[in-house]
Formats: structure tokens, C-alpha cells, sequence
């Protein structure tokens, strides 16, 4: 354990910083408490990482739902610490999360990207 001022104790498996290169973490992750900002969600799914979702807005809240329902993550409901340290338990614990997270991975690595996506604009315009 470490102190941090403002903080208290934290454990040693924990990061605390200001700013972090996102896409670097999650290639490493297990998984991640998240605001459900529409990119956040995509790099983690991306990296087949499940979420702990804590949304703040109505568009965050759309967003945690459908991650919910399709399996790859909780969508925590209450603002407490027993709360949070349950679902990522619940999470690293039950291997459906991380199944459903690598199933839309896949599902975006075969659609072929940008250029498949501007391939696909262009037919239609």
C-alpha cells in the first residue's frame, strides 16, 4: 500500500494519475470502470476488455444499457464503494463477460475499418 494525499491508502496493483494513454491500459486490462463515453467503450470492447459502467449522462446511460444487454459488462447503479468492488468482482470472476467483450471484438475487427467504412459511404452517396 501507498498513501496519495486526498486519496488515502492505495494498493500497489492500482494507477493513479493524472492522464494515461488509454489504448496502452487497455491492452493490459482486465477490466474497466468507465464513464461509457461512446470511444471508451469501443477501444475497451475493442481489446476485449468487459466494463464496469458508471455513466454520468443520458447518452452515457444508452450507451452502459446496451453493453449490459449484450453481455460485456454491469451497469453499476449506486454510488458506493461496495457497489463498484461487487460488479468488478462480478466481472473478473465470470468468464461471460470477457466471452461477450472478445465476441464484439471480433465483430469489429471483420468489418474492415475506416476504409471499408468509407468504401461503404461512397456506394451510397
Amino acid at each position: 500500500m501507498r498513501h496519495i494525499e486526498g486519496l488515502g491508502d492505495i494498493p500497489e496493483n492500482i494507477v493513479v494519475a493524472a492522464s494515461v494513454d488509454q489504448m496502452a491500459v487497455l491492452k493490459k486490462a482486465d477490466v474497466f470502470l468507465s464513464h461509457c463515453g461512446m470511444n471508451s467503450v469501443n477501444e475497451s470492447l475493442y481489446f476485449e476488455v468487459p466494463l464496469v459502467m458508471f455513466p454520468q449522462t443520458n447518452e452515457q446511460t444508452g450507451v452502459a444499457r446496451r453493453v449490459e444487454q449484450v453481455g460485456a459488462g454491469v451497469f453499476l447503479k449506486e454510488n458506493r464503494n461496495d457497489a463498484i468492488r461487487s460488479a468488478l468482482e462480478r466481472v473478473l470472476d465470470q468468464a461471460c463477460y470477457k466471452e461477450a467483450a472478445k465476441k464484439i471484438s471480433d465483430g469489429f475487427k471483420k468489418c474492415g475499418g475506416a476504409k471499408a467504412a468509407a468504401e461503404a459511404i461512397l456506394k451510397v452517396v
